[in-house]
């Protein structure tokens, strides 16, 4: 299957999946330079859970899109755990605020809007696919 024959949401989550292996890696190599730039609260074991915590999020995806996938549950979860990503991110925004550097907004900011796509393109995608099954 070339990558132009695939569905919206196989598509996103081969994007997500990517886009979370690369940050994921980015988190854990860098984990102390990144936490003392963020927020003199931020700790590089905090930086490195994320970090893992997404290797194992990107992993999901690319499995979950493999042989034309994902499956209606699959895309479920993937929509739930954006949606706790969303809402985390927000309340960290606002718990932290003023322990944050411009640096630590930013990049809390940057994940807002980074995970906000992929959320709009795989609803977006779910929905094509619902609607190709009626």
């Amino acid at each position: 299957m070339t990558f132009s024959n695939r569905s919206l949401l196989n598509k996103t989550f081969l994007a997500d999946g990517v886009y979370s292996l690369a940050v994921g890696a980015v988190l854990i190599l860098g984990a102390a330079p990144l936490a003392a730039l963020f927020s003199p609260a931020a700790t590089p074991a905090m930086l490195k859970v994320l970090g893992v915590g997404l290797l194992f999020w990107g992993i999901f995806h690319l499995s979950a899109a493999r042989n034309g996938g994902p499956v209606a549950a699959a895309a479920r979860v993937s929509i739930t755990g954006d949606v706790l990503w969303q809402v985390a991110s927000l309340a960290l925004l606002v718990a932290a605020y003023p322990l944050l550097s411009a640096a630590g907004i930013c990049f809390i900011v940057i994940g807002l809007i980074t995970v906000a796509d992929f959320l709009f393109y795989k609803l977006r995608g779910l929905a094509q696919e619902r609607a190709a099954l009626a």
